[in-house]
């Protein structure tokens, strides 16, 4: 029976190896920005929120946008959500945002 327990327990480290992929490629845990461990691990908590907040956003976003997926890493976000050309015009005394893409997602979140 232990055996088992082990063997499940030994398994599971995958998930936790990409959970560790994504924080080092995604959130800049591969390269650290500060030379003393205090002030890195308070950045490395900090972009663990940022995950946990990343996380929570995309769940809600990817209903609308179709092609991000709820297990989307940080750059397809950024691919499809992010970058995006825009330009403030003033036309008739408002300022209004022009979005120069095709894609019409852009609308369905921002409007409702």
């Amino acid at each position: 029976m232990e055996f088992i327990t082990l063997w499940t327990f030994y398994n599971e480290r995958g998930v936790s190896e990409k959970n560790f992929d994504i924080q080092n490629n995604d959130f800049g845990w591969s390269h650290l920005p500060f030379s003393f461990m205090a002030e890195n691990i308070v950045f490395m908590m900090v972009t663990a929120m940022l995950k946990n907040f990343y996380l929570y956003l995309v769940r809600h976003i990817s209903e609308k946008v179709k092609p991000l997926k709820k297990t989307s890493r940080l750059k397809a976000f950024i691919l499809h959500f992010v970058s995006v050309p825009a330009k403030w015009v003033r036309t008739g005394r408002q300022n209004v945002l022009n979005l120069y893409t095709n894609k019409t997602y852009y609308s369905e979140i921002f409007i409702e």
